[in-house]
């Protein structure tokens, strides 16, 4: 009897345990829940996070360059942003002011300077693509010659104002600015430059002379040491008169260069009297103040040696 009763306990206890174990099973061997996934954020580009630390900067640029900077891939955004910061530093003015001060200081110049300096310039483009380890397009070079071409353009399409018959009254005006000159072919070419100058330095047509002779004495200081800037001025403008001739379609003479030459030749000649008036004029041979000006007053001549000098 009593290994019945044994029986029926350890069947009792096995099935509990049976029961136990199952329940176990159940418990580790249940899936666990999978986690919630995770969204990342897309990474920004180097243009967003430029825009984001530099927002009025960033627009400047692109109104500048006219471009989409999203477009670009990193290094064009990099090495575009670099040459505008070198551009901005070297012109000493802001990142939107950057395209005027260049103009301006270009408007300085006669137009038809615009082609050389458009050469020029081009030949600049792998020198500084390889000095600053970039591409061409990205330099300050090519932005400058994007900006020459577009002056370029905008001088070469006709203008009324310098394309009308000329008046009575403006070749008057061409006269007195142009005293010897007395051919009425030559008065007409001179007014078609005299128009263009007027149109670039911003000054009306009768003023011009006196506007270019306050220009060049901002870098000669009328003293009698420093007077071979003017016949040194007077032969790069000479030089220039004859090469750009061809593209201004008047005499060498009558282009903006010629008739900034004749000038320059009247200013010669007033600083020539005014050393000669002073006594600071010395023969470069001999040493002598036995001083005169030549026949034409375009040199100055030793009484005492014969000497000429101080001219062109």
């Amino acid at each position: 009897m009593i290994w019945f009763v044994l029986a029926i306990i350890f069947l009792v206890i096995a099935i509990s345990l049976h029961k136990s174990a199952n329940k176990m099973d159940r418990q580790y061997s249940a899936p666990s829940p999978s986690p919630t996934p995770v969204l990342s954020t897309p990474k920004k580009t180097y243009w967003e996070i430029y825009k984001d630390i530099n927002p009025t900067k960033a627009s400047d640029i692109e109104n500048l360059l006219k471009i989409d900077f999203s477009t670009l891939s990193e290094k064009d955004v990099k090495e575009k942003i670099a040459s505008i910061d070198r551009f901005a530093k070297s012109l000493k003015c802001g990142v939107s002011q950057i395209k005027t001060t260049y103009l301006a200081e270009i408007e300085k110049y006669p137009a038809e300077l615009l082609p050389q300096m458009i050469n020029s310039t081009s030949g600049e483009l792998a020198n500084e693509a390889s000095a600053f380890n970039i591409s061409q397009t990205n330099t300050i070079s090519a932005m400058m010659i994007a900006w020459l071409k577009e002056r370029h353009e905008q001088l070469g399409k006709p203008d009324a104002k310098i394309n009308v018959p000329s008046t009575n009254d403006e070749i008057e005006i061409v006269k007195a600015l142009n005293p010897r000159v007395t051919e009425m072919h030559d008065l007409r070419e001179r007014l078609k430059s005299l128009r263009e100058m007027s149109s670039l330095y911003k000054c009306p047509m009768e003023q011009l002379r006196v506007f270019y002779i306050n220009d060049v004495k901002k870098n000669y200081d009328g003293k009698y040491e420093n007077f071979h800037y003017l016949p040194e001025a007077y032969k790069y403008m000479a030089h220039k008169a004859y090469e750009t001739s061809s593209l201004a379609g008047v005499a060498p003479d009558n282009t903006s260069y010629g008739i900034m030459c004749d000038w320059l030749s009247d200013l010669m000649v007033e600083e020539r009297e005014k050393f000669l008036a002073t006594g600071q004029v010395k023969c470069i041979m001999c040493g002598s103040r036995n001083i005169k000006l030549s026949f034409f007053k375009d040199c100055f001549v030793c009484n005492s040696c014969n000497q000429k000098f101080g001219g062109l």
